[in-house]
């Protein structure tokens, strides 16, 4: 299950109503204090009264609205006394979350929070055999907020609306059984560090309590509840250890087992065992994200439940590099879980889907039309011919930046124009050490990142790096093979034809085309072995260096296709990687 669409209405500083989309990553775009963090808390109060609704009964629902002393049954039916109550910052209350400027007015029209979820086809018949109802695998549900009622119902237009209406909270069930949703305001503090802390302990202490141990003995439960509080504390240090190397180790102080909280104290061993609370706000913050990820981790294993992961200001409190790792976490579990982002940072617009990327100017949201458009937004000032740049092309080396525009410019006629007006631009990282450095810099421009690697090992490997680190999808890095050779460097995909007069020129001696066959090798190799048999000295690396110039002047100065037929297909994919439609 998905979240696909929300629109909201008449909530805070969401005047007139506004409808936006979501995908697997969501990023609300636009200057402070314009409408995005309360879209983004719209989403968590939504999805937090449609979890309330069916768990109450259905003969105080069944009307579809609640009214007077019922609707704090809404925010008091999670019995915060038994487990932590995660939704108590969620909660709704006219005076603050309507609109002031509408409070006055003689008829208020209600606050509006639409949530449409896709269900698969599996969750389809399940909801059939639940319900008896038929569904096209759309279900939009539609909560109002007045100043002494709420109500909820499934938006079903035409035929089967009267049987929707009347099964409104056994769907609302069906919905909070399969979705669940982990809200991070923008400041992170030590209580919602704790929240997150023993949410993910309570994940695994509701396993025990379906044991006849619990159930026999509180002794024989508080022991497995010691052991569960230690296997998180054991777990959290590897992954806490990612945002604070120097961690050395993490201990937890657990509560009475009456408790309603598992978890009452965080001590971080960082040269000297300090308490969380006494850490500062940058301490504090990349620990609650470093929960996140965990917690988003535990939500993947658990049963027909999908995690809609809601962060506000992700960047806040972190230095520059922290924020980029932050970026490659969210890409990470976007994989698995939805992620929305409420952000004014360019390096957390989704490259992939532009009209993922959700502009909020005025209290209302659109999707980006354009790269160009989300840097309005953001105020991104440019340099270095970026101006109009969407695609940033990395390639290993300055050689490889020339001769990949030339070659592309063969296959797609839109490629010179895009190239010549700065659209798509290539650049040169000078081998892959440096490749990861090169892409947390391009991310500021808000361009999409495609990298171009040898297709030798180092290649390979820095591309698995690239994608297991969450860097980049694998759809953007693109390992540039000869078919018929062991390992490739771009070189080695051209037609010896197209440079073999230029190396006579640049070198005065006669290279043949069957000097550059070798497959085991590489073309440095290969053109350095040739270069000693017709009887050339010098520096190899010098050598190489004049080679490859006079290589790539030559395919640039083509005037025809230089690659050869077998290098083709992935230069045409690549082709396609540049110029997709979003």
């Amino acid at each position: 299950m998905r979240i696909t669409e929300a629109t909201v209405g008449n909530y805070r500083s969401i005047g007139r109503q506004t409808h936006f989309a979501l995908s697997d990553l969501t990023t609300l775009i636009g200057p402070n204090n314009e409408g995005k963090s309360n879209l983004l808390r719209s989403l968590a109060l939504g999805l937090r009264v449609i979890d309330a609704w069916g768990r109450l009964p259905e003969h105080i629902t069944g009307t579809g609205e609640l009214s007077g002393r019922q609707v704090a049954l809404v925010y008091d039916s999670f019995h915060p006394r038994r487990r932590p109550d995660r939704h108590r910052d969620v909660n709704y209350d006219w005076t603050s979350d309507y609109p002031l400027s509408k409070q006055a007015t003689k008829s208020p029209q209600p606050t509006l929070v639409r949530i449409t979820f896709s269900l698969t086809n599996e969750e389809v018949s399940e909801f059939r055999e639940l319900t008896g109802l038929s569904n096209n695998g759309a279900l939009p549900i539609e909560l109002k907020f007045s100043r002494a009622k709420t109500s909820l119902q499934v938006v079903k237009p035409g035929k089967g609306a009267k049987g929707y209406a009347s099964k409104a909270s056994v769907i609302a069930k069906f919905v909070s059984e399969r979705i669940d949703y982990v809200i991070v305001p923008a400041v992170r503090t030590m209580e919602q560090a704790m929240d997150l802390l023993n949410q993910l302990a309570s994940l695994r202490l509701s396993e025990l309590a379906q044991t006849d141990a619990y159930r026999d003995a509180l002794r024989q439960v508080d022991e497995l509840r010691s052991s569960v509080v230690e296997s998180v504390q054991s777990d959290l240090k590897e992954t806490i250890s990612t945002y604070l190397a120097n961690v050395e180790s993490v201990e937890l102080t657990r509560r009475d087992v009456r408790a309603a909280e598992a978890i009452s104290r965080v001590m971080i061993d960082d040269g000297s065992p300090t308490s969380l609370a006494q850490k500062g706000d940058g301490v504090k913050s990349l620990f609650a994200l470093a929960l996140i990820q965990h917690l988003a981790h535990q939500r993947v294993d658990q049963d027909k439940s999908n995690l809609v992961l809601l962060v506000d200001e992700p960047e806040a409190h972190l230095h520059s590099r922290a924020v980029h790792d932050l970026l490659t976490l969210f890409t990470k579990i976007a994989r698995e879980q939805q992620v929305v982002l409420a952000t004014h940072n360019p390096i957390f617009v989704n490259r992939e889907a532009i009209s993922a990327n959700v502009l909020v100017r005025g209290n209302a949201a659109t999707a980006a039309p354009s790269v160009q458009s989300i840097r309005e937004v953001l105020g991104v000032e440019l340099h270095d011919n970026l101006d109009s740049a969407e695609v940033v092309v990395l390639a290993e080396g300055w050689t490889d930046a020339k001769i990949l525009p030339a070659v592309l410019a063969f296959i797609n006629p839109k490629a010179a124009k895009d190239i010549a007006s700065g659209r798509v631009i290539f650049k040169a990282t000078t081998g892959t050490g440096k490749l990861g450095r090169y892409i947390q810099r391009e991310r500021s421009t808000a361009c999409r990142i495609i990298v171009a690697l040898d297709g030798d090992k180092a290649g390979d490997d820095q591309a698995q790096r690239l994608h297991r680190e969450g860097v980049l999808d694998l759809r953007n890095i693109f390992v540039l093979r000869d078919s018929g050779r062991d390992a490739s460097e771009i070189e080695d995909l051209l037609d010896p034809k197209c440079y073999l007069d230029a190396l006579e020129v640049e070198f005065g001696r006669r290279f043949r085309e069957n000097q550059f066959k070798n497959p085991r090798a590489k073309w440095s190799r290969n053109f350095l072995d040739a270069a000693s048999s017709l009887g050339l000295s010098g520096p190899e690396e010098d050598l190489l260096l004049k080679a490859k110039v006079a290589v790539s002047a030559s395919v640039v100065s083509a005037s025809a296709q230089p690659m050869k037929p077998t290098s083709l297909p992935v230069v045409e994919a690549l082709s396609e990687a540049i110029w997709k439609q979003d």
